[in-house]
């Protein structure tokens, strides 16, 4: 998806909040000419998830503050899906259709993201979960998607956010079980952003126990196809089918041509007008049929 004048405004503003408390007058105007400089200057190929990488680092250079730590937020949120799991597998299993009910608990699981919410909290989650996820999926992109699962040979799953990742953990059990023959690949975050899952989350709540997982080699919060390892890009370039997590993934992804099915909740204010959207509502789209 290409940086928009939206886009382009949220940037700059949440840039302002983070230097609204400091004192040094001369150096907020110094960095937030930077900043603009920097939306001056959007090239084709940028997009918002990039773009707010590089923001990133230059906020820690210029005003030389670490950056923040999501580790132990990390495994706070691990802990809490992995504790819930196995109820969770057993409300799913006994639902009609384990898959689609496994989809939208994964969708529902995408609340947990620091980057996109300044209020993310464990019992909002939990109340989320309880819902019983009221909102279906959109019913003729699932028969479409049912339909590619069972033509397709290999699929690739990009996950999003750590606890969330759990969520996906059942997806796959649930693929795995479907589809024996089925090639799957799951993709997470090459190094660490905010709260995202990267290879150790797989690895610390089994999911790298059950398929194949690789990084994508990038710090990007998505799938930025021109800074991705070439590992990652092969699997998905090969892949007949792909699950995408987050609003970052399609951000990063939209427009590519390959066969997305994104599965996210709407949480900012581009999002809800693109899709007319209200807050938290979740989406279930095709990249060949937006």
């Amino acid at each position: 998806m290409k940086f928009n004048p939206f886009c382009m405004c949220c940037a700059v503003g949440k840039q302002e909040q983070n230097i609204r408390s400091f004192q040094d007058m001369d150096k907020k105007v110094e960095y937030m000419k930077k900043v603009m400089d920097r939306m001056a200057n959007i090239a084709e190929e940028d997009c918002a998830p990039s773009v707010s990488v590089e923001l990133k680092k230059m906020f820690r250079d210029f005003w030389e503050q670490p950056v923040e730590d999501y580790t132990s937020v990390k495994k706070e949120y691990n802990r809490l899906m992995l504790d819930m799991e196995a109820s969770l597998e057993e409300t799913i299993r006994n639902s009609e259709d384990p898959l689609e009910t496994a989809l939208l608990y994964a969708r529902i699981g995408n609340y947990i993201d620091f980057a996109a919410l300044s209020n993310v909290n464990s019992d909002t989650v939990l109340s989320l979960l309880k819902e019983d996820n009221k909102e279906p999926l959109n019913a003729q992109e699932y028969l479409h998607f049912r339909k590619d699962l069972s033509a397709a040979s290999r699929l690739v799953y990009l996950t999003d956010n750590c606890g969330e990742i759990v969520l996906d953990k059942l997806v796959i059990i649930l693929l795995k079980e479907l589809c024996p023959e089925l090639d799957i690949t799951v993709i997470v975050r090459g190094f660490p952003v905010i709260n995202d899952a990267t290879m150790e989350d797989a690895q610390d709540i089994g999911l790298a126990e059950l398929t194949t997982v690789i990084g994508n080699g990038s710090e990007v919060g998505g799938t930025w196809l021109p800074h991705i390892s070439s590992e990652a890009r092969e699997a998905l370039e090969s892949a007949d089918l792909i699950i995408a997590k987050g609003q970052g993934n399609y951000e990063t992804l939209h427009d590519c041509g390959l066969n997305i099915y994104y599965l996210f909740l709407c949480k900012c204010k581009w999002f809800q007008y693109q899709f007319n959207a209200k807050p938290l509502q979740g989406m279930f789209i095709n990249e060949r049929r937006i």
